[in-house]
């Protein structure tokens, strides 16, 4: 009899779980194992951190010369460069290297972050739209999608799902990146709750989904103790200096990947600049909580 499958798997990371709804266990089986193939290809093309992949390969070579890319990679770097576009600069593929600085020198030179932060930028990676090549204006860049993979993967999950005929499904790479459709087994919507951090038995929001994503962006982690700790690995592109204030933002919207790139770019970008890009895309929620205050200070947009 069809019921509900539970599987999970490690990828990009972090652990994959999915909820596969109305589904034999078989079936489901096939469905997850060929799900996770594909997944993996995507973190072996995608990922900084695989010496193999094909965007270290960029990384090593672009700043030389032209490199010749496949076309999922540069409809991938398209992509990104609209999503620069869109948040005015806050979405930004070209932070390691200042990323990388700060962690080796937590008390930095702000004036040489400045000079780092003029020579990045992904206006500074050239794509060739005749021959398919990627070049770097300087030997500083360095391409990292992690605020970009988990949800492009999110989507070509979905993808897959629909077409192996899954009606209803929830899906998280991690804590942070979530993907539904369908319905709940029980009848109703996924629902996806945001709790709050300085009190843990308290949600602060509740996104009811039934075909999107939820993605969520913070700065902090909680402590032993329940202390929220500024991990400063959030960089402010336009000063090149760790995000300070204490903030998580997530956001809802149709398509995993846009989530995910708007949760990255929410993060740092002020409100009111927010509420001026998030209309420009349909369906959109935004949840925003800045806990620099020792209290949970919430602003929400929708935009439906």
């Amino acid at each position: 009899m069809a019921q509900v499958q539970h599987h999970s798997f490690f990828a990009m990371g972090t652990r994959c779980n999915m909820v596969l709804a109305d589904i034999e266990p078989d079936e489901s089986e096939i469905i997850v194992q060929r799900i996770k193939k594909e997944v993996l290809r995507i973190e072996e093309q995608l990922s900084r951190f695989l010496k193999n992949s094909e965007v270290s390969k960029v990384n090593m070579e672009a700043s030389n010369h032209k490199v010749d890319v496949s076309n999922e990679l540069f409809k991938v770097l398209k992509k990104c460069r609209y999503y620069h576009e869109l948040t005015k600069g806050y979405f930004d593929i070209t932070l390691w290297p200042i990323l990388q600085y700060w962690r080796d020198q937590p008390d930095g030179d702000p004036e040489t972050v400045r000079d780092m932060l003029a020579e990045l930028g992904t206006g500074n990676i050239a794509l060739d739209e005749n021959g398919g090549y990627v070049r770097f204006a300087n030997d500083n860049i360095t391409i990292d999608l992690g605020g970009f993979g988990k949800g492009y993967a999110l989507d070509k999950i979905q993808h897959m799902l629909l077409r192996f005929g899954v009606e209803s499904a929830f899906v998280s790479l991690g804590e942070s990146s979530i993907l539904t459709f369908g319905n709940h087994p029980a009848g109703d919507c996924w629902k996806v709750g945001i709790k709050n951090y300085l009190a843990p038995d308290q949600s602060l929001h509740t996104f009811h989904v039934r075909y999107g994503s939820v993605s969520t962006s913070s700065n902090f982690f909680v402590n032993d103790s329940g202390k929220l700790i500024n991990h400063r690995h959030v960089i402010d592109p336009r000063t090149g200096a760790p995000v300070e204030d204490l903030v998580k933002v997530s956001v809802c919207a149709e398509s995993a990947e846009i989530a995910e790139v708007l949760s990255t770019a929410f993060l740092v970008m002020p409100y009111e600049q927010v509420e001026q890009v998030a209309p420009q895309l349909p369906r959109i929620e935004v949840l925003k909580v800045d806990y620099s205050t020792g209290k949970a200070n919430v602003k929400f947009f929708e935009n439906t």
